[in-house]
């Protein structure tokens, strides 16, 4: 909701004192009991909604267009909220809100709201983004058969003036449709930075104890001397979310990892286990991957 006459902001600012009612984004306020109920995407969702009804000239493009098309977006992305203009509407920046001045915006209604074309999306996403926080937007796209590499190579060299074409190109020449979340693209991307690319994705191997149970394991390296060694990254939704849960318990899914990580190891493939956290701290994650001898690659001199 949005207060405008003396009386209604009267009564919001009283029951957000009395704390039913939370202030969401500046003039902008919800329901606590419902707001709390909302993921961090649903709730940019909301706001972003709010704010095309609030200016009805706005086109929302960059990571706030691809949470309008329901792409993974890293939470540290969400904000501050991403508009486009035109030269002659060029705008200053504020704390919430970047502007951005785009030719051939390439604009599409979602939810009522004017935002950036998936394709459109996604090139900006990879022009805006950190590399780390770039390939699950179009990871996720790609996933959904939004889009496919070809066709957003080919949009990309049809765009007649856009800002770094090679990067651009160099983040899509990294993507894949194998990545099952967020959560893995970025820590694919956070690999590939430190020197380690992933050489496979999402490899399957035969289960020794279950007949017809497959393995699937999130990376998976060759050293030089024949040997496997498998990543895993675990992130909370691996535990939580019931599209990768199917109804098992956390802990039933945490027997299973181990489970899973025996058996790979009685098959000779090693496994090293990442969290969130260790994408922060680089040089213990460096450590980490050169102890569990992870194939390096070698840098250009």
């Amino acid at each position: 909701m949005r207060p405008f006459w003396d009386t209604d902001v009267k009564v919001v600012s009283r029951r957000v004192r009395q704390g039913s009612i939370v202030r969401v984004y500046r003039g902008l306020y919800a329901v606590k009991e419902y707001w709390e109920r909302l993921d961090r995407h649903e709730r940019l969702r909301h706001v972003i909604r709010s704010l095309g009804q609030w200016h009805e000239q706005w086109l929302f493009c960059g990571a706030s267009a691809a949470v309008m098309h329901g792409l993974e977006c890293s939470y540290r992305q969400l904000y501050p909220i991403h508009v486009a203009v035109d030269r002659c509407r060029r705008s200053k920046n504020q704390t919430n809100v970047r502007y951005h001045v785009l030719n051939d915006p390439d604009a599409v209604v979602v939810d009522g709201v004017h935002v950036t074309s998936v394709q459109r999306t996604l090139v900006d996403c990879a022009a805006m983004m950190p590399f780390r926080y770039a390939l699950a937007p179009i990871d996720s796209a790609l996933r959904q058969g939004r889009t496919t590499i070809e066709s957003l190579l080919a949009y990309v060299d049809a765009l007649p003036m856009l800002r770094d074409r090679e990067r651009i190109r160099s983040v899509i020449a990294k993507v894949t449709v194998a990545a099952r979340t967020a959560g893995e693209s970025e820590c694919r991307a956070v690999l590939d930075e430190l020197g380690f690319p992933v050489h496979w994705i999402q490899v399957e191997f035969p289960c020794l104890n279950h007949h017809g149970h497959m393995h699937r394991v999130d990376f998976l390296w060759k050293r030089e001397d024949g040997t496997l060694i498998a990543g895993e990254f675990d992130g909370v939704r691996k535990y939580v979310d019931p599209s990768m849960t199917s109804g098992r318990t956390i802990r039933q899914v945490v027997d299973e990892e181990r489970d899973r990580q025996r058996c790979l190891g009685k098959r000779g493939v090693d496994t090293i286990r990442m969290y969130y956290a260790d994408l922060d701290d680089a040089r213990a994650l460096t450590r980490r991957l050169e102890s569990a001898r992870v194939p390096k690659q070698e840098s250009c001199s």
